[in-house]
């Protein structure tokens, strides 16, 4: 029996995960502060970005 892509797990995986929960929840944490827009966007972006890493980083282990 073999394991699908989405079992399979990248090293560092748990540690670029909670990187990019750090990222959210500064985006989220940002309003109350009365930041800027760009206060939200920007760790929005950095956490899709690392949530884009631990795809390539599986689909690469993948194959």
């Amino acid at each position: 029996m073999t394991k699908s892509r989405i079992q399979m797990k990248a090293r560092g995986e748990g540690l670029m995960w909670a990187a990019a929960a750090v990222c959210l929840l500064a985006a989220v944490v940002a309003p109350l502060f009365g930041d800027s827009l760009t206060a939200i966007v920007v760790p929005c972006a950095g956490a899709m970005s690392i949530v884009v890493g631990i795809a390539w980083l599986r689909s690469n282990r993948a194959s």
